[in-house]
């Protein structure tokens, strides 16, 4: 895939500067042209209130309408160009969705999303296709997730991008049901054993989901954010009690997004969604 976009790494150094404890970074994520365009252009009602942009590669996968696992690296990488320019056009950092580095493709993987204008990527501990039925089966071991975010990492700076930011995601918390014998106080120590492996490895944060509709508790998350000096990034509950980006910011967390969640609204559900949650509201709304 050809590209005019210049590797330029100080939009990761702004990407990793965002990352602040108690001043998290939001993305509403993007997944085509339209929510790209519509995100941009809040910088020009509320100037600065978008700092960055991030992907969600099941929005981009359901846009191709095939399920997020289907999603090739490929097809990732074409459809995310359609828009990159735009988001460097805008002069902001993007970030992109790379689910589990895609297997033995990691090299490509973050090459390729360089050459595109991608200066930071998610990064999954899970395997795509096993889902979270089959215990800790489903997940790679601890060693070897973070020995790919470190090669991810030295991959991005032999590329040109040394401050590539990584968002490395463990998905201990969205096996369902628990791996034999394990409590969820068990889950949350390997969580967060993961979680200091993949820093320790280069990442800038980490990720860590319930699965859908299964939110990590306020309690846990402040485990995780002493766990991780401030480093722990979590998605936006769309429920109506759940935590606004305010009040998780509270907690002292770096990063929140919420991924597909504005995939099914239109350009100007996207646009009011967006504004509320970068002004520190709640994803849920009576009209989402």
């Amino acid at each position: 895939m050809s590209s005019n976009t210049l590797i330029d790494n100080s939009y990761a150094q702004t990407l990793k500067a965002l990352h602040k404890p108690g001043f998290p970074i939001v993305f509403t994520n993007i997944f085509d042209p339209s929510s790209a365009s519509t995100l941009i252009s809040l910088n020009e009602s509320h100037p600065g209130l978008v700092k960055a942009v991030a992907t969600a590669s099941y929005a981009v996968a359901a846009k191709l309408s095939i399920a997020d696992e289907e999603l090739s690296l490929s097809q990732n990488l074409s459809s995310v160009s359609q828009f990159a320019p735009l988001i460097r056009d805008a002069g902001l950092p993007l970030s992109m969705d790379l689910q589990d580095g895609y297997g033995d493709q990691i090299v490509e993987a973050i090459t390729g999303a360089i050459s595109i204008g991608v200066v930071g990527a998610n990064i999954e501990d899970s395997y795509p296709k096993k889902g979270f039925g089959g215990g800790m089966a489903c997940l790679r071991s601890v060693e070897e997730a973070a020995d790919r975010v470190r090669k991810a990492v030295a991959i991005a700076e032999g590329a040109g991008v040394p401050d590539f930011v990584v968002n490395a995601r463990t998905d201990v918390l969205c096996l369902k049901p628990n791996p034999e014998g394990w409590t969820r106080d068990r889950m949350v120590e390997e969580t967060i054993k993961r979680g200091k492996a993949y820093l320790a490895a280069g990442a800038t944060s980490v990720f860590v989901w319930g699965g859908s509709g299964d939110l990590i508790t306020s309690e846990e998350i402040k485990t995780l954010v002493n766990a991780f000096q401030g480093r722990l990034a979590v998605k936006l509950g769309d429920g109506k009690d759940d935590l606004s980006v305010k009040e998780l910011a509270d907690l002292g967390l770096c990063r929140i997004s919420i991924g597909p969640s504005l995939l099914k609204t239109d350009t100007d559900g996207f646009r009011r969604g967006a504004t509320r949650i970068l002004h520190g509201g709640k994803l849920w709304s009576e009209d989402l």
